[in-house]
């Protein structure tokens, strides 16, 4: 051989060899970075760390030298090395830069890669590296009530685990501590998509976020869906609540009547029959309704108050009508006096006891005095009136 094409085949040689020297710093960094997972999934964190430490030795080396400066899959340990450190690092100071560098590299080999060789390790960066840092963050910030900037790192770990529940979950728990209802009705309405194992009580949550929003009608429908999907009682009670302040007494009947077959214990559902047929003018079946949850509960003030109204007021009215008739009807007149006189005294009972309950109900007292002023019993308006300024 000549002499001259031995130096040349040597020169080519020794280049080779540098390729190969960095190559193996790429395989050096991976023998490392694998030996530290087996032993961190194996809880041996102390054995597992000096590997990690070997392995960023060798990852910080191949990323400079130019013969693997544009290797992706450098820059694709680069960013799962770096990642674990700063999910190790427990100083947001120090934690910060390590993920950072950790993104900068993941992105460079995203671009690199274009054969996608490096696809699931840059998968996994995200799914289980840096969406795991941001949720430790966040949960962080959670424990320091920094609840805002707890939803903000939530959010931000579900831009690398999009869809997870258990992290919406969180996000939407975080947003409303931090009074962003919005963002927490945001969180709730994807949840109730999905299958999460707390969704009833999702959306009994989310329908009280839309009161507050002052979305009612919103609120109802979220409701109705919750108590049809689950059977839920509290999901139901709040559709009927709702609906009853927002005037839909008419259209809640067939719900409420369904509720009290179902819950014949539960002394609210007869109590919002009442006043659902009250509202519309039934007052009999309101009347009927309310003995129906006084039966339940005897004690019960405010079906107490509500019955005691009612049959006051159909005994006012009774006199009302006496008085409208002309004067050459007096016995109607008489008879129709007598009858109110007659619902006056079936509504005392209940007149006095809903004061006794709930002696500081403006409505009890005030039904009460009314009772007393048809009386003309002066002492007991004026004991009444005395409670009432007291109030």
């Amino acid at each position: 051989m000549k002499i001259k094409s031995f130096i040349l085949a040597a020169v080519f040689s020794a280049s080779t060899l540098m390729v190969f020297a960095q190559k193996g710093e790429v395989a050096s960094a991976r023998t490392s970075y694998e030996k530290f997972l087996g032993l961190k999934e194996a809880n041996s964190m102390l054995l597992a760390l000096p590997n990690l430490k070997t392995a960023k030795a060798s990852i910080d080396k191949a990323v400079v030298h130019a013969k693997t400066l544009e290797d992706p899959a450098a820059w694709t340990y680069k960013a799962l090395i770096y990642g674990e450190m700063a999910l190790l690092d427990t100083v947001p100071a120090t934690s910060k830069p390590l993920i950072e560098e950790a993104k900068a590299a993941h992105k460079k080999a995203t671009e690199l890669d274009k054969a996608g060789e490096n696809k699931a390790n840059l998968e996994n960066a995200n799914s289980t590296i840096f969406s795991q840092y941001e949720l430790n963050q966040g949960v962080k910030a959670y424990q320091t009530s920094n609840f805002a900037d707890a939803y903000t790192a939530f959010n931000n770990a579900l831009n690398y685990r999009p869809g997870d529940t258990t992290i919406t979950y969180y996000a939407g728990l975080s947003a409303i501590n931090s009074k962003n209802y919005k963002a927490g009705i945001q969180s709730y309405e994807a949840l109730i998509k999905t299958n999460f194992s707390a969704n009833n009580q999702i959306y009994l949550d989310l329908s009280r976020l839309y009161t507050m929003e002052g979305d009612t009608s919103r609120a109802i429908a979220v409701a109705s869906e919750g108590a049809t999907k689950f059977n839920d009682t509290q999901l139901a009670t709040q559709e009927i609540e709702l609906s009853l302040m927002s005037g839909k007494q008419k259209e809640v009947i067939t719900k409420i009547s369904d509720q009290a077959q179902k819950n014949p214990g539960n002394k609210l559902y007869p109590y919002y029959l009442g006043i659902a047929y009250s509202t519309i003018g039934e007052s009999a079946k309101a009347e009927e309704a309310y003995l129906s949850a006084l039966k339940i509960d005897p004690n019960f003030a405010d079906a107490s108050t509500n019955i005691g109204g009612i049959i006051l007021n159909k005994g006012i009215n009774l006199f009302n009508q006496a008085n409208q008739l002309p004067q050459n009807q007096q016995k109607e007149y008489e008879a129709m006096i007598k009858l109110g006189e007659a619902e006056l005294e079936k509504a005392f009972p209940f007149l006095i006891k809903s004061s006794e309950l709930d002696p500081k109900s403006r409505i009890a007292l005030e039904n009460l005095k009314t009772y007393y002023i048809i009386k003309k019993n002066q002492e007991k308006v004026t004991e009444i009136s005395a409670k009432l300024e007291n109030l």
